[in-house]
């Protein structure tokens, strides 16, 4: 039996992005996983974000393989169409296409399947998932945007329909585990997360930083790197998780890039007070801004469910002066503790002292 690991990267994110070094810039955490679960990048053609060979392997019994985000593939022209609408005849259908053509080729019966991304990656991960004759042993996305197919809507108190890509955020029944990780401090109202139906099998759990301090794709990246270890502890007894020091670097470099994947790209550092790249607008665009509606969901709405916040949120609000995630303003919540324990229901930003 093999164990076979799809990753769906965030959108315009892709190995190009460890050539930013001079910038606030660096590869995601889906990236990231491909690389910890033995993942090579040998096969990918840096020119066109296109694998001309599908076959990343450390053994016969565990591959992953990587698909580089929504806006990374094709002209500039076509690149920023697809990272801005992502509509159904573009960058999206292609990924989907090259995730089932690697299933079909690699799959053998009892093989099990694991399922990672991040943004619309996440979307799409999700979707590849939903749509698997297969049973899946693993779901595992950070902050999931659906905001998909021209799909625009600038109400702050409105969530992206989940049918734009989903039933309902439904996990199928195929599915035996899903971890949805999520932004507290996103204020972006086309970045509000497409959440799942509440579900025993779901674990949706929401983190300090915005979108990409949860999926990571910046050089600072201690926040991101909480939730990067915290999806590697979710998996550590069901995959084969390599030590920093033995990955092959060399299979990470892609052909025709500036500069490959080291272990100052890989190297996991959780910091509480890490950098929160938070959003500024102008005045003018103040509208595009609003904080998160943080909630569980069934069917679309909001259910009597309490969300649950990372502990590692209340220790950035006790660290860092002037941390105060407004998403948690009068809010009804419960915090899981470093061992995975469950605390009493909590109120407001001041109970977080």
């Amino acid at each position: 039996m093999k164990k076979l690991i799809f990753c769906f990267d965030g959108t315009c994110n892709s190995p190009q992005d460890a050539d930013d070094f001079f910038e606030d810039s660096s590869i995601s955490n889906v990236l990231k996983l491909h690389a910890f679960f033995g993942g090579k990048l040998n096969s990918f053609n840096a020119r066109k974000n296109v694998k001309r060979n599908s076959v990343n392997t450390i053994t016969t019994a565990q591959q992953s393989f990587y698909y580089s985000g929504v806006g990374t593939r094709g002209s500039w022209l076509k690149r920023k169409f697809n990272a801005m609408f992502a509509p159904p005849y573009g960058d999206m259908d292609d990924i989907i296409a090259n995730a089932r053509a690697d299933l079909s080729t690699h799959f053998s019966e009892g093989d099990a399947i694991y399922i990672f991304g991040f943004s619309r990656g996440a979307a799409i991960a999700r979707m590849f998932a939903a749509h698997l004759p297969y049973k899946v042993k693993f779901l595992g996305v950070f902050d999931t945007v659906a905001a998909t197919r021209g799909s625009l809507d600038l109400n702050p108190d409105t969530f992206p329909a989940s049918g734009i890509v989903f039933e309902n955020g439904t996990l199928g029944a195929h599915v035996e585990q899903a971890v949805h990780l999520l932004s507290l401090d996103e204020k972006r109202i086309l970045f509000q997360p497409t959440l799942f139906n509440y579900d025993k099998r779901v674990t949706e759990i929401w983190f300090a930083g915005v979108h990409s301090d949860i999926g990571g794709s910046y050089w600072f990246d201690g926040l991101s790197d909480i939730t990067l270890q915290f999806m590697l502890d979710s998996v550590r007894d069901k995959l084969s998780i390599q030590d920093i020091n033995e990955i092959d670097f060399a299979g990470l470099k892609v052909p025709g890039a500036q500069d490959s994947i080291c272990i100052d790209d890989l190297n996991i550092k959780p910091l509480v007070d890490g950098t929160l790249h938070s959003q500024i607008r102008t005045n003018r665009n103040a509208a595009t801004l609003a904080p998160r509606l943080v909630r569980v969901n069934i069917d679309d709405a909001k259910s009597k469910h309490i969300p649950i916040i990372h502990h590692t949120v209340i220790e950035r609000f006790n660290l860092v002066s002037g941390y105060r995630p407004y998403s948690l303003r009068d809010l009804k919540f419960k915090v899981i503790n470093a061992n995975g324990k469950l605390g009493k229901i909590q109120q407001g930003i001041s109970s977080l002292g």
